[in-house]
C-alpha cells in the first residue's frame, strides 16, 4: 500500500466523518501518519455520544474505550456525580458484602471484574451476585467467601442476592 493510498483513504474517512469511518480507516492504516488525527476524531466521537447520552453505562463505556483520553478527568467527574446522587445504592454494606483489607491473606485469591464488565449493568458474576465495573483504571476486585462477597477494590456495583445495590470505590460526601 502506498502513500496515495493512505491519502486516498484518510481523505474518504474525513468526508464519511463517522466512528465507522475512522475505525475501519485505522484498521487498515494503523500507523499512518493520519492515524493520531483519526484517534483524534475518534475520541472526540466517544466524548460527544457520552455527554448526548449523560448515563452510567455511556460515561463507562467511553473510558474503555478512551482511559488516558484528553476528556477522561471531566467524564471521571459527570461519572462520579451521577453515581453519588443516585439513591438506590444502599449506604451500608449489607452482611453478604465485607470490605476486605490490603493486607487480607485473602486477596492473593481475589480476581477483578474483566472488560466485558465495564459499559453494561451490573451482569451475574456467579453465586447469586451481579457487579459492574465504572472505570478500567479502577478495576473492582473480589473474593468468594461462603455466603459472603470480600471486596477489595475498584469502582462499580455490586448487587447482592437479596437485590441491594451497593456502590463501591467512590467517596461521596
Amino acid at each position: 500500500m502506498g502513500c496515495s493510498t493512505t491519502k486516498i483513504d484518510w481523505e474518504e474517512a474525513r468526508n464519511v466523518d463517522t466512528i465507522k469511518a475512522y475505525q475501519h480507516y485505522l484498521k487498515k492504516h494503523p500507523n499512518s501518519p493520519f492515524s493520531e488525527q483519526a484517534q483524534i476524531k475518534l475520541e472526540t466521537f466517544y466524548y460527544e455520544n457520552a455527554k448526548e447520552d449523560g448515563t452510567v453505562i455511556g460515561y463507562s463505556s467511553y473510558l474503555a474505550k478512551n482511559r488516558h483520553g484528553t476528556h477522561t478527568e471531566d467524564i471521571r467527574a459527570k461519572l462520579k456525580a451521577i453515581r453519588c446522587q443516585d439513591a438506590s445504592f444502599v449506604k451500608v454494606f449489607p452482611s453478604w458484602l465485607i470490605k476486605g483489607q490490603p493486607s487480607d491473606p485473602k486477596r492473593h485469591a481475589s480476581w477483578f471484574l474483566d472488560n466485558t464488565y465495564i459499559g453494561i449493568p451490573p451482569s451475574d458474576i456467579g453465586r447469586g451476585y451481579k457487579a459492574a465495573c465504572d472505570d478500567p483504571d479502577y478495576p473492582v476486585e473480589l473474593e468468594w467467601g461462603a455466603g459472603y462477597l470480600i471486596y477489595f477494590s475498584g469502582r462499580g456495583v455490586i448487587v447482592g442476592p437479596d437485590g441491594k445495590q451497593v456502590l463501591v470505590g467512590y467517596s461521596c460526601k
